[in-house]
């Protein structure tokens, strides 16, 4: 029997190290599947904010002239307007920027971005009457008071936008570095800080 001590220290030495490993290398490769996760998240958020940020840009921006243009449009003018390219423009833009918030509604986390959302979204439920009701209310052709409402409110909008914008921006240049390897004195600190707890 003794002769087969050493033997039997060497094969028990052999079965904790490659036990050791496996769960050493199952560690790891936890850790890297979750930050993979984490960044396809993180790229897909990022293009999902990219997108609303340039449709609410462009589409702010052709709201400023379509404003105007029907504060003075007539009954007829409204109907050529309707079939024209600025009225398509307009809507295509209102469905990109309503797609894309639709988008960040559901996937956004982060508390300070996913209040900016929901106070843009919010605002953006109102636009047909707080925005386009005072330029499109026939008694207020002639008060001017009637754009200065429509600019005011997009102004809210734009506002809301660049919030969104600025909430987003430090969940969106995390760096993700990919998780070291643990060596084996780091193992045997992490038993000795344990061990110290459980005394």
């Amino acid at each position: 029997m003794a002769d087969y001590v050493p033997q039997i220290i060497t094969a028990v030495g052999a079965l904790a190290g490659s036990l050791g490993g496996v769960a050493i290398t199952q560690q790891h490769q936890r850790r890297t599947a979750a930050l993979e996760r984490a960044d396809k998240r993180r790229a897909e958020l990022r293009a999902h904010i990219v997108e609303f940020l340039i449709n609410a840009d462009e589409w702010a921006s052709h709201m400023d002239i379509v404003i105007v243009v029907m504060w003075k449009a007539t009954d007829r003018d409204t109907i050529e307007l309707s079939n024209s390219e600025m009225a398509k423009k307009a809507g295509e833009l209102r469905y990109a920027v309503t797609k894309e918030l639709k988008h960040l509604l559901g996937l956004v986390g982060d508390p300070p971005l996913q209040e900016a959302v929901h106070v843009f979204h919010d605002l953006w439920l109102k636009v047909s009457d707080q925005m386009m009701g005072p330029v499109t209310d026939k008694k207020r052709k002639s008060d001017f008071t009637a754009v200065e409402e429509s600019m005011k409110y997009l102004g809210s909008l734009r506002r809301a936008t660049i919030e969104i914008r600025n909430a987003a921006l430090p969940l969106l240049r995390i760096t993700v570095e990919d998780p070291q390897p643990v060596r084996w004195w780091q193992l045997r600190r992490r038993r000795a800080a344990r061990g110290a707890l459980t005394r």
